[in-house]
Parts: C-alpha cells; structure tokens; sequence
C-alpha cells in the first residue's frame, strides 16, 4: 500500500488532534531517530528466494550473517584439475583438507558465495560447483547445496539420467535423507553418489568419478556449518546511528518544556 506525504500528515491530525500536536512536536526527534535505524534495517534485507526453489535457514545468509559450510576430503585425485575450460584456474588438493562455501547470497533460485577447495579460492555459485566437480548428472546441478521441493529435485535427476548420459538412477529416501545414486550406462563410465540431508538440503557423503583422458574422483564428508558476520561497516553504521539517536533522545527528554 502506498500513502502520500498529505494521507499520512492528515491521519496524524485526525488521531493526535491540536493538543496532542504539540506533545508530538516535543518528540518528532525520537521518533524520527527510530524511523532512522528501521530503515536502515529493512534496506539490509535478504532478497528472499522463489518459493519454488526454498532454501533452509541453516543455509541462509542475513544481512549480520554469512553462512560458511565445511566439508572434509576423503577421497580425491591427484591430478591437477582445470576450473572451467580455458579459464586458466586449476585446482590440486589432498585428502583430509576442507572444502568451503561461504555463501553470500540467495537469489534466483541459486546460491551465491565464496569457494574454496585444495589451492582454489573464487567466487560462484552452487550450479558451477556441481558442474566443475561433477556432483551432477548433466544437466541436474545439485551440488552442495540442494533447494527443499525434493518432488523437482527427484524429476529433475530422473530426466537427467535418461537424457545424453543415460544411466541408471536409484532414488532412496529415509526420515532424514535423499540419496541419489548413479551409474552412467556404456560406454560412460560416470558413477555419483549423493547424499542431501533433507531439512537443511546440505550434502552429506558425495562421491564422484570418471575416466576421461585422466582418472578423476573426488569424495566429501560434512563438518559442518557456522554463521561468520558480515562487514564491520554495516555494524558501524548500526551503531553509529544508535548512539546519536540515545543522544537526540536524552537531549529532548532533559529539554525543559514550554508552558504557554
């Protein structure tokens, strides 16, 4: 709803009448010092994802908090690996090192941040994630992070492996977690196992590999997931905008009143 300047003054007339105008007056500096940090709080708003594509909260930055997700290594190649073809970004890591997703933002049905595995650190998002390490069958790019509509997750995957690299695709569900299991069909030889958590759509296990050229297989475990704050600079304004609204507010109330 929309209200004008001359709608919103008027409403205030009607409700406060004369007298209660000049007993507004006298306070028009707090209120509009708290008018200040509201809006200063809904500018900072997450966008929220389409309801389609509904992430968890454990997975969901805010505008004091990054989300950063950890998984372990427990299985890798030691090949050298290139990050998008002809990008000039390669990777190399070890077992027992971490991966990281600090992520950022949720928008457009994606997950957006900062990643991080073996020598690599770039920013993207989970899409890219799933296709660069191949936790996915083309061109189903759950990744990391899966979205909660497990009815889209399971067609999608479906029609991915009856698509260019056909395979046989088990889906297994419990209380507390969807599997996706795959066996790319001759002369393929992709094989991905990837296991989501189903309140939060982490990935729990993944295991992924192929022979292309070169041996590739990479393995992960789930750590864990911690909230990082975000700039000082939003803290600082915040603040700042505090202290001078708890200064104008004591100065008005010290403020000796008029009597006519």
């Amino acid at each position: 709803m929309r209200f004008s300047v001359f709608s919103l003054s008027s409403w205030h007339y009607l409700l406060v009448g004369e007298c209660g105008e000049k007993r507004m007056r006298s306070k028009n500096p707090i209120i509009l010092s708290c008018v200040f940090i509201l809006i200063l709080l809904l500018g900072s708003v997450q966008k929220v994802p389409a309801q389609d594509f509904a992430y968890s909260p454990a997975v969901t930055p805010t505008p004091f908090y990054t989300k950063t997700v950890e998984w372990q290594i427990t299985n890798v190649t030691s090949e050298v690996v290139e990050w998008g073809f002809g990008s000039g970004a390669f990777w190399q890591a070890n077992e027992n090192q971490h991966i990281v997703f600090d992520i950022h933002q949720l928008a457009d049905a994606e997950v957006h941040g900062i990643f991080t595995i073996g020598n690599l650190t770039i920013p993207t998002n989970d899409s890219r994630i799933a296709a660069e390490i191949a936790f996915s069958i083309w061109p189903w790019f759950p990744g990391l992070i899966s979205h909660l509509t497990w009815t889209t997750v399971d067609q999608r995957s479906t029609d991915a492996a009856s698509g260019l690299l056909v395979g046989e695709l088990e889906i297994l569900t419990t209380t507390t977690t969807k599997s996706y299991i795959y066996h790319q069909a001759a002369p393929g030889n992709q094989n991905t196992t990837l296991i989501y958590d189903k309140q939060t759509g982490i990935l729990l296990e993944g295991y992924t590999e192929f022979f292309f050229l070169n041996d590739y297989h990479l393995g992960v475990e789930y750590v864990g997931v911690t909230q990082v704050p975000t700039s000082t600079t939003y803290f600082g304004v915040l603040l700042t905008a505090i202290f001078v609204s708890l200064i104008i507010a004591f100065v008005v109330i010290r403020r000796p009143s008029v009597r006519n």
